[in-house]
């Protein structure tokens, strides 16, 4: 009987402690992953914002114009 109960803590302990770092493991990830995601946000807003001013704003386009060689007449 103490053999069957010392086995069965045992088993116990081995699945909690493997579920605990399965888990402990998961939650690494989520927060890379959060961090990865914030970081993606933060460039599109930027690039978004980059497209309107190339879309509106009449020196950013004559700025990026120079840059590959365009000259635009006013």
């Amino acid at each position: 009987m103490l053999i069957a109960g010392s086995i069965f803590a045992m088993l116990c302990v081995s699945i909690n402690l493997r579920a605990y770092s399965s888990m402990r493991a998961e939650v690494e990830q989520n927060s890379r992953l959060s961090v990865e995601i914030q970081n993606l946000v933060d460039e599109n807003l930027t690039l978004q914002e980059e497209i309107h001013l190339l879309k509106t704003d009449p020196f950013v386009i004559q700025r990026e114009a120079r840059k590959i060689g365009v000259v635009l007449k006013k």
